[in-house]
């Protein structure tokens, strides 16, 4: 009875302490489960710092979206005004700037130029600042293209009196009136251009390319191209006053004092274009002063040498490049692509200048006649556009572009196989 007894006793000691182990490893579990959830707990703080940057991004995002947003409108408005001229802003800074560029003269003097000296003695020319009218000066037209401008109603496109004159294209006076043979004489005007886009008449805005020039013919008659008219060089005064003056020995009892209008190009399409002359005079040029030497003769045809095979076909070969290079020249003109006034007439001259034969054989008339037709034809075709250099240049119009350019074609057609003819007949 005692051992079982003590065996009861020992089972339930045993009991006793298992029970108590098995709690304790279950709270230290516990334990550790709060650590690992504090752990846990720590993700909150970052949690609370990914909202921390968001909210930082919009703000930023969001400044930058109102700056972007506010410009549109400012350079809606800044914009507005480049409307006027021709050029088109692309950004702000550009819009802003182009204001500027159009309220300011384009290239020009901003004062008159020196003037040469005035011609000694008494004025010669009558009515020389148009105050009664045209008379006695002339134009080819009558003088409908010329009117005037008064001090009323708009002295500042008067040098003095009560009127100057405006319009384009030539005009002159003829003086018979003590003029000597051997003597120099001096032309001069003053000579202002006011052209633009706009309305204020004090300062020209995107001008058209109008000139003028002053010319003194010293043998009384009133052509440009003649060799005894003697001309200033082309000015472009743009807003002021410019006095222009030319030289030329008398070579006859009178003389004749001729202006000269040019429009060049409008490309920047002007809507007014006035040009204006006023207080012209004529009278002896000052001592020191040297007579402007007279241009070069005009070319001729020359007289006819004596016949050669490969001399002619030389000078049909030389003539058909004149013609094709002429006819480049003129396209390029006519299209607004480059080339020049005093090219053109060199070509032109250069075919004036072309080899004239005698004495060519029967077998060889046919294609000499062909080299001379092609040679006249295209003189007398490009006449015109030669002509419209000699008064300064201008437009080409579309009927004379055409006349010229057929004329280039039929003188090629007819040169082109006479060249071939004639290679045949020489064997080259």
């Amino acid at each position: 009875m005692k051992i079982v007894t003590r065996i009861v006793l020992v089972c339930t000691l045993f009991f006793l302490f298992g029970c108590q182990d098995t709690p304790a490893a279950e709270v230290a579990e516990a334990t550790a489960v709060p650590e690992e959830v504090a752990t846990d707990t720590a993700v909150p703080p970052t949690s609370t710092t990914m909202p921390t940057e968001t909210a930082t991004e919009l703000p930023t995002e969001t400044a930058t979206a109102v700056p972007t947003d506010t410009p549109e409108p400012t350079a809606t408005d800044t914009a507005t005004p480049t409307e006027v001229p021709t050029e088109t802003p692309t950004t702000a800074p550009t819009a802003t700037a182009v204001p500027a560029t159009s309220t300011t003269a384009p290239p020009a003097p901003v004062a008159a130029p020196p003037p040469a000296p005035a011609p000694a003695g008494p004025n010669l020319l009558s009515n020389p600042g148009f105050e009664v009218g045209y008379q006695p000066w002339e134009s080819p037209n009558g003088n409908t293209h010329f009117s005037f401008h008064t001090a009323d109603s708009q002295p500042l496109f008067i040098h003095s009196g009560a009127r100057s004159l405006k319009g384009a294209g030539r005009i002159w006076q003829r003086v018979s009136n003590n003029i000597t043979t051997g003597t120099t004489y001096r032309a001069g005007g003053w000579f202002k251009v006011w052209s633009s886009t706009q309305e204020d008449r004090s300062i020209s805005v995107n001008p058209a390319d109008i000139r003028g020039r002053i010319c003194l013919n010293s043998f009384g008659d009133d052509a440009i191209e003649l060799p005894t008219t003697i001309c200033s060089g082309w000015v472009r005064p743009l807003d002021v006053w410019q006095f222009i003056s030319v030289d030329a020995v008398a070579t006859n009892d009178r003389v004749t004092v001729i202006l000269q209008v040019a429009l060049f190009n409008n490309d920047n399409n002007a809507i007014h274009i006035e040009s204006l002359w006023d207080d012209i005079t004529l009278g002896l040029a000052p001592v020191a002063a040297t007579a402007t030497p007279a241009p070069a003769a005009a070319p001729v045809r020359p007289n006819p040498i004596a016949f050669s095979p490969t001399a002619l076909r030389d000078s049909m070969n030389s003539v058909r490049s004149t013609i094709e290079q002429e006819g480049g020249l003129l396209d390029r003109l006519y299209n607004g692509q480059g080339g020049t006034c005093a090219e053109y007439q060199g070509y032109y001259d250069d075919a004036i200048r072309s080899a004239t034969y005698s004495g060519v054989p029967d077998d060889w008339s046919g294609i000499y006649n062909d080299y001379i037709f092609a040679v006249e034809n295209f003189l007398v075709t490009n006449e015109s556009i030669d002509s419209l250099c000699d008064n300064g240049g201008g437009g080409i119009s579309g009927l004379n572009y055409g006349a010229a350019r057929t004329g280039i074609n039929d003188s090629l057609n007819r040169l082109i196989p006479a060249i071939e003819a004639a290679n045949a007949k020489i064997g080259g």
